[in-house]
C-alpha cells in the first residue's frame, strides 16, 4: 500500500482535536477492523459531524464515568464508511445509506448539525470492573440511572460495555448471554426494557427513578414499532 503523506498530514491534524478535558479524536479513531483491511478510518461522510459527535459522547457520558470510576479504555470507537460496509454490495450502499449504524458517527441518520441529530456509540473497558473492585451491574445501574443513555449493552462473557447516545432516546440496558439463559428462553437479559417502562418506573418513587427518562420507545429496541 502506498504511503499518502497528504491524507497522513490530514489524519495527524483531525484525529488530535480536543472533544473534552480528558479526550481528543484520536482515542477514538483508532480501529483494528480498520487496520487489519488497510484503510485509514478517515471519516468518509461529514468531518463536522464526527467532531460534534465526539464532544457530545465526552460531555454526555465519558467524562460522567471518568469521574466517578477512573480510568477505561476505549476498544471500539469511530469507523468509516470504507470499513463498515466493505462486504456491501453497490445496491446495498445506496439502500442502507442512513441505516443505524451508531459507531459511523457521520452516517447521518437522524441527518446533520446541531445536537439532535447525534446518534454515536463507543464500546469501554472500565479497569475498576476488570481488576473486580465493582461489579459489571453495580457499573452497569450507576450509568442507566445518572447518564443521558439511549441504549446501554453488557455481555455475560466480558467486561466491555457499549455505550449509545441518540436524539430519542430508548433507554435501554441489556446483557447479552448464551442462547436459552436469557428472557423468555432467549440470548438477552433485559433490566431496562419494555416491562421496566411500563410496569416498574411507573411504581417508583421520585427519587428512584432514573435521573433521565422516559424511554421515546416505551422500551421497545426499534423507533418504528415502539407504539405497537
Amino acid at each position: 500500500m502506498t504511503f499518502n503523506n497528504q491524507l497522513y498530514k490530514r489524519y495527524e491534524q483531525l484525529s488530535l482535536t480536543r472533544l473534552s478535558k480528558h479526550f481528543i479524536l484520536r482515542d477514538f479513531m483508532l480501529s483494528t477492523e480498520a487496520a487489519v483491511c488497510g484503510h485509514s478510518n478517515f471519516p468518509t461522510d461529514d468531518v463536522e459531524q464526527v467532531v460534534a459527535s465526539g464532544k457530545l459522547l465526552c460531555s454526555k457520558v465519558l467524562e460522567p464515568i471518568l469521574a466517578q470510576f477512573g480510568h477505561f479504555a476505549i476498544t471500539f470507537g469511530y469507523q468509516n464508511r470504507d470499513t463498515m460496509e466493505r462486504q456491501f454490495t453497490e445496491q446495498e450502499k445506496i439502500d442502507r445509506r442512513h441505516s443505524s449504524t451508531p459507531h459511523h458517527w457521520d452516517r447521518g441518520t437522524f441527518g446533520y448539525g446541531g445536537e439532535n441529530t447525534i446518534y454515536t456509540r463507543v464500546d469501554i473497558l472500565p479497569y475498576c470492573v476488570e481488576d473486580g473492585e465493582v461489579s459489571k451491574d453495580e457499573f452497569a445501574r450507576w450509568c442507566m440511572m445518572n447518564l443521558d443513555i439511549d441504549l446501554f449493552q453488557m455481555w455475560d462473557r466480558a467486561n466491555i460495555f457499549c455505550i449509545t447516545i441518540s436524539p430519542k432516546p430508548r433507554r435501554v440496558w441489556l446483557k447479552w448471554v448464551p442462547t436459552g439463559s436469557g428472557d423468555n428462553g432467549g440470548n438477552r437479559i433485559e433490566y431496562m426494557g419494555r416491562d421496566y417502562w411500563k410496569n416498574v418506573f411507573p411504581a417508583l418513587a421520585i427519587d428512584q427513578r432514573p435521573k433521565f427518562y422516559p424511554s421515546a420507545t416505551n422500551g421497545l429496541m426499534s423507533w418504528k414499532s415502539s407504539h405497537n
